[in-house]
């Protein structure tokens, strides 16, 4: 905008004034000079418009006008840089328990340990204990049919399997057992022939002939043989055949539990 020098303006409007102004104040002295008479005092001639003066102060605010129509969207600015972190909140709740996920790949097998401390001796099982030894003390034979050998003096009989009254011994532990049997001859001519049984079945046998001589001879055997509980086991003189013994104690049978079958 284009403004003006304050002097100017001001004698511009001085001149205005004068040109205007002019006939008039001719005009009105001529008629004050006919009032002279009439009047003892008159007003005077209004003087010329004073220069417009300068801006006032600004005048307090108005009242808040009502809100305008909203206007539309602006376009989504740029993101603002990245503010400071904020206070860790508080701990809140605990969730509830999700479901279980899928199993994951295995995977590589760790580095080996150290070895451990040796622990301590542990408790062997309990191991059932069965034992037989016993002898004959009399001679016995020649018969006409197998029989069995009698075993009248009895040094162990641990789980009570042997009965001196049928000379029988009755398995009281299911398990792997061993027996040996001894037998001699008389010194008559009759050979000793002897075989152990399970549930009259032939194990093993034991045979000592004269040889032509008059003297006792002697034999033994022995087996390994698993056993049920409730199985029988007996050696028996073959028909025909003698066995000599006497208080020395000749004639004689030994057997033991090994180990018992796992139940």
């Amino acid at each position: 905008m284009k403004t003006f020098d304050p002097k100017v303006v001001m004698n511009y409007c001085i001149i205005i004034c004068v040109i205007q102004f002019s006939p008039i104040v001719a005009q009105q002295q001529t008629e004050d000079q006919d009032d002279e008479s009439r009047q003892c005092c008159t007003n005077g001639i209004p003087g010329i418009p004073g220069v417009p003066g300068t801006n006032g102060l600004p005048g307090p605010f108005g009242p808040k006008g009502e809100s305008g129509v909203p206007g539309t969207v602006g376009p989504k600015g740029d993101s603002g840089l990245a503010g400071v972190d904020g206070i860790p909140g508080a701990k809140g709740d605990r969730g509830e328990v999700g479901s279980t996920g899928q199993k994951g790949t295995t995977g590589k097998p760790g580095p080996k340990g150290d070895r451990g401390e040796r622990g301590e001796m542990g408790l062997l099982p309990q191991q059932p204990r069965v034992a037989l030894s016993a002898v004959r003390t009399t001679s016995m034979g020649p018969l006409t049919y197998d029989a069995v050998i009698v075993y009248d003096k009895i040094y162990a009989n641990e789980g009570r399997g042997y009965s001196s009254s049928n000379g029988t011994f009755t398995c009281p532990v299911s398990g792997m057992y061993f027996f040996t049997f001894s037998i001699m001859r008389t010194k008559n001519p009759e050979e000793a022939y002897v075989c152990i049984y399970k549930n009259d079945i032939e194990l093993v046998c034991v045979w000592v002939d004269n040889e032509g001589s008059r003297e006792h001879g002697a034999a033994t055997n022995s087996v390994i043989i698993d056993l049920e509980q409730g199985d029988e086991v007996s050696t028996k003189l073959i028909a025909g055949y003698a066995l000599y013994s006497d208080r020395d104690a000749h004639v004689s049978i030994t057997g033991f539990l090994l180990y018992a079958n796992q139940q």
